[in-house]
């Protein structure tokens, strides 16, 4: 069995009944961002380019499709700060044409830095916490996209009020305290395939996968 292969059949043995998919869109690309791209990953449109001109990307279409292999219908939530640009218009347009429910919020500044360089952050613990445990009754397989420590606290009352909770991250990108109140855990990049696309680096990495 290969390691994909693998990955598959256990995240199958860990899914029990409908699931829910929440995604916390800063995290998810913040730790997609640093992924290699390897050779033997390259798809034939970019053939002969070097692996550190190219990077991954998040395909929420082949998200959503992975996930309905699954369950006949999977509840999608996206969390995401606010950008206010017509590409991120159209990407948000987008996922909810995909069936994602969409929850935005604008983007904090703090004056713990430069003028140059603002410190910018737009967090969604509290509203995923409150719609994972209001939304509970239309599930029974709580699947997080995140690693923040603070997913802990939702992540243990759901386990212990008969939920499974399942968590996609990249090492290095996973709050120690979320092992301790979790059903399973997988690295995205052994499903890459599933729920990434390669694409050439964006211009602009700090945006990367919202809407380009």
């Amino acid at each position: 069995m290969t390691d994909n292969n693998y990955y598959l059949e256990k995240l199958k043995g860990l899914i029990s009944g409908k699931i829910a998919v929440f995604i916390d869109a800063a995290n998810l690309e913040k730790s997609v961002q640093g992924m290699w791209v390897d050779p033997r990953d390259i798809p034939a449109k970019f053939a002969g380019m070097q692996p550190a001109a190219l990077s991954w990307r998040v395909d929420y279409r082949k998200l959503k499709k992975f996930f309905l292999r699954h369950a006949a219908t999977p509840l999608l939530r996206f969390y995401t700060a606010e950008f206010d640009t017509k590409s991120h218009q159209k990407f948000l347009a987008l996922l909810n044409l995909f069936g994602y429910t969409v929850t935005t919020k604008p983007l904090k500044v703090y004056a713990d830095h430069s003028a140059d360089h603002p410190h910018r952050k737009a967090n969604f613990d509290v509203e995923l916490a409150v719609d994972a445990v209001a939304h509970s009754a239309a599930y029974e397989t709580f699947i997080l996209f995140s690693g923040d420590s603070d997913s802990a606290y939702p992540l243990d009352y759901l386990r212990k009020n008969g939920k499974r909770a399942v968590l996609f991250s990249r090492k290095g990108h996973v709050a120690k305290e979320l092992f301790a109140v979790l059903d399973g855990y997988f690295d995205i990049a052994a499903f890459r395939h599933q729920l990434l696309r390669v694409v050439q680096k964006a211009k602009n990495p700090a945006r990367a996968g919202f809407g380009s």
